[in-house]
């Protein structure tokens, strides 16, 4: 028989490895040579949530509390089962391989980000930790929506203005759910490339002050350009309009000269005879 130290290890081997079946049947069997064993509850619980074994998962919990009143883990997994119940809503089964290198921090390339104005509670209730999300712009704000087009909450001014112009101009990122629970979402985001026109600009300055400051470097930049371009084009249509203006004249000119001279020779002409 494997000691309580060994299942312990393979439970959390197949729960990194989003073998959810497996975690589920080693955190039974520490259970059965350990009926008391809270953490092993705890991820028994946390298995059957990820497997929508909602009765199963609240059961877990619940032992959780009997073993240790106020357990804080359980209370709150107590809570989204039973949001998740009332809404007769499903969790996001989460079968991707947790990566422990997701939220590997990368100097002006990724940031953790707190979200405000957060969403109905049932869906931050079906999220993981890990869980792909997604940024998309709404109303000059960034919002981040599940796969399933689920609000989630949105970015601060400051990095939603700044970002929502990056991915305009042509840059890409990735974002992932960090931690969450029903009153708190941090996502990361990932630069995956970098539009032309900012490439020489971080998606993510140390600098929390210039994190405006940039884009407004840019737009002047631009105005600058746009009204020096059009300046010149101006100039331009003014020197041709003043050549063919003078042309114009000139011809007109000839033409009333030309006309004048006849009209002399004519009244000449007459006065001889």
């Amino acid at each position: 028989m494997e000691n309580i130290d060994q299942l312990e290890q393979q439970a959390i081997d197949f729960a990194v490895e989003a073998d959810w079946e497996g975690a589920l049947g080693k955190n039974q069997q520490i259970i059965d040579q350990d009926p008391e064993n809270m953490n092993a509850y705890l991820r028994l619980g946390y298995a059957q949530l990820q497997l929508n074994m909602l009765k199963e998962a609240k059961q877990s919990f619940k032992k959780v509390l009997e073993i240790q009143p106020k357990n804080n883990i359980a209370e709150e997994h107590l809570e989204k089962i039973a949001i998740l119940s009332n809404k007769k809503k499903k969790r996001h089964v989460n079968s991707t391989k947790f990566d422990p290198d997701l939220f590997i921090d990368i100097p002006g390339k990724t940031r953790t980000v707190h979200l405000v104005n957060l969403g109905q509670k049932e869906d931050l209730a079906g999220m993981n930790i890990g869980e792909e999300v997604f940024l998309k712009e709404k109303r000059r704000k960034l919002e981040v929506r599940t796969s399933n087009d689920e609000y989630l909450g949105c970015l601060p001014d400051d990095i939603s203005k700044r970002l929502a112009y990056f991915i305009n101009e042509g840059s890409e990122y990735k974002t992932y759910i960090k931690e969450i629970d029903l009153t708190t979402v941090v996502i990361f985001i990932r630069e995956i490339s970098k539009g032309k026109k900012v490439r020489q600009y971080p998606s993510f300055p140390s600098n929390p002050h210039v994190m405006l400051s940039d884009i407004n470097q840019i737009e002047n930049d631009e105005e600058k350009e746009t009204e020096e371009e059009s300046e010149e084009e101006d100039d331009d249509d003014i020197v041709e309009g003043d050549l063919e203006l003078d042309d114009e004249e000139w011809e007109e000119f000839e033409e009333e000269k030309d006309l004048s001279s006849i009209v002399q020779l004519e009244d000449e002409e007459e006065e001889e005879e």
